[in-house]
């Protein structure tokens, strides 16, 4: 079962090849078998972490999701068709309806879901989940339910109570929400709404998602190991597979291992799927790249945008000129070229391809003109004057820091007094949510296939543009996004969304609008079939790994 523990120095856990302790192991200095890799029980599939997972709570965990796709279910999942697109499926709900006026959710439960340890899932663990979700002190996730009636109370600490769900019996339970939200549906299906055992939970207390005997769900597996430097998974022999659902994956074993170890045992057989990620760039292109892995390579979109965040109530970016100028100024593509190879793709507005929503009409419009940028800047009195602060994180990977280095470059070229100051990650943070960062880059991966996941989580309140130093204060946008979400015609509101994405980049330029990025998977030598997360993350339903025959 260990087959490559025998790889494992003690330095490696919880290390993610930024510390000196993990820069120094090299395949050079682990002695290695190949030979003894081959023999692979049937079933089992071998897989590597960048870092160690800190816990299995999903309701305080954000950074990792591989976790919560495999051992817990949620309402609704969300499956990718042959073709591409993407739809919602049944997960625990066996049926629901919604009332006409979009506020009552009816959900039936299936008779034939079960926990690990063999208690069936009920009604009253739904209920029970997304009032902890609110309820708990940390917790990481209260965006996905403060939508439900009540939703304030319990996380003012008023009640224990979640006025919005009401249990009905052991499988039927109503949700009410505050206002009408036509994305909800979606939003079940998000890891983050993934469904706890309240016995579990309960009689676990803080050992919750710290260890495998305190740790159980519903889904296709179990956890039976979880150290710091490896987990464990096995099927759960009370779980039911979905029609058309078949799992050739029996077994998982995610190791956390540095990105030269990672290649290594990959090349050499003892991993099953190669996340690119796991390596460094180099290797990917002069590696992975080649055509002799062609036929294995799975390239990926992911549905997100990076983005250059704007303080838009800091001079000199408190004028739209010079926002709009700073848009022009940055040549994207030579980012995108340099620092990913070219693979990816520009984006200019603020919802990704592959998002319900995308609006190919406001694509296409934001050119790279450094001369008319150094114009605009040029007819704003003082604006050379002002220092503009891009903020770096010093635990940064070199390849964030140097496209930090490529906007400074580019808008000192356009004749802005640019400069880039480092902070620790936790004083980075801090003043991001106080509003007091200029100017950051940062990533967006949808969690829920909505536009309402991207628009609504950076410009639906003034709290949520202050936290992200955004500091967009217009009311009337700022009210027109919050009223989007509770349209049920899904034309007008797809038709809003574009009318507020013009507004919001083109017009007021609250953002600049880098590119997505494409993610690339590698199969080894016992996978036949690979799906990658319908959002491109690096995070997997082991269900979507179909082994060869003489593999399983």
């Amino acid at each position: 079962m260990a087959l490559l523990m025998c790889l494992m120095p003690a330095c490696l856990a919880g290390c993610d090849g930024s510390n000196e302790e993990t820069a120094a192991v090299t395949p050079e200095s682990t002695e290695t078998d190949p030979g003894s890799m081959a023999q692979t029980e049937p079933g089992l599939v071998r897989i590597a972490l960048g870092e160690s997972v800190s816990t299995a709570d999903v309701h305080m965990n954000t950074a990792d999701y591989m976790l919560p796709l495999n051992i817990y279910e949620r309402l609704f999942d969300i499956r990718v068709n042959e073709d591409g697109s993407t739809e919602l499926e049944n997960g625990l709900a066996e049926s629901w309806s919604v009332s006409e006026d979009g506020l009552v959710y009816h959900f039936t439960i299936r008779d034939d879901a079960f926990f690990s340890d063999g208690t069936p899932v009920r009604a009253s663990d739904v209920a029970f989940t997304f009032t902890r979700m609110l309820a708990l002190p940390g917790s990481r996730q209260t965006d996905f339910a403060d939508m439900i009636s009540g939703a304030e109370a319990v996380m003012a600490g008023e009640t224990d109570v979640l006025e919005g769900i009401r249990v009905l019996d052991d499988r039927n339970l109503e949700i009410t929400l505050s206002e009408p939200f036509s994305g909800y549906l979606y939003q079940l299906a998000t890891p983050s709404c993934s469904i706890l055992s309240e016995k579990c939970v309960t009689e676990a207390g803080e050992d919750f998602g710290r260890t495998a005997e305190h740790t159980i769900g519903s889904g296709p597996y179990r956890l039976t190991e979880f150290t710091d430097s490896r987990i464990f998974l096995e099927k759960n022999p009370y779980y039911h597979c979905h029609e058309g659902e078949e799992l050739t994956v029996s077994k998982a074993e995610f190791l956390v291992l540095a990105p030269a170890l990672t290649d290594r045992i990959f090349r050499e057989g003892g991993l099953d799927l190669l996340d690119t990620n796991r390596v460094t760039p180099e290797v990917v292109e002069t590696v992975y790249k080649l055509p002799e892995w062609d036929s294995r390579r799975i390239s990926y979109n992911r549905v997100e945008v990076q983005y250059l965040m704007l303080n838009v109530a800091e001079p000199p970016l408190n004028n739209v000129k010079i926002r709009k100028a700073v848009q022009m100024a940055i040549d994207r593509q030579r980012i995108l070229d340099e620092l990913y190879s070219g693979d990816g793709r520009l984006l200019d507005g603020i919802f990704p391809r592959g998002l319900i929503g995308y609006c190919e009409e406001n694509q296409g419009w934001l050119r790279y003109d450094p001369e008319e940028a150094a114009s605009m800047i040029d007819s704003v009195p003082g604006a050379k004057d002002v220092r503009l602060e891009l903020a770096a994180n010093a635990q940064s990977e070199p390849r964030t820091l140097r496209m930090l280095e490529m906007i400074r470059e580019d808008l000192s070229a356009a004749g802005l007094n640019v400069s880039i100051v480092t902070y620790d990650d936790e004083s980075r943070m801090y003043l991001r949510r106080e509003g007091r960062l200029m100017a950051y880059t940062g990533e967006w991966s949808a969690d829920y296939n909505d536009p309402d996941n991207f628009i609504y989580t950076f410009f639906g309140s003034r709290e949520k543009t202050r936290s992200r130093s955004g500091n967009f204060s217009n009311e009337d946008i700022i009210s027109r996004i919050a009223a989007a979400r509770t349209i049920q015609d899904e034309e007008a509101r797809m038709a809003e969304y574009a009318r507020l994405e013009r507004t919001l980049i083109r017009d007021v330029a609250v953002w600049v609008p880098l590119f997505s990025t494409e993610h690339m998977f590698v199969l080894g030598d016992r996978v036949e079939r690979f799906t990658p997360f319908w959002a491109g993350w690096g995070s997997l339903y082991l269900r979507d790994i179909t082994l060869k025959p003489e593999a399983r």
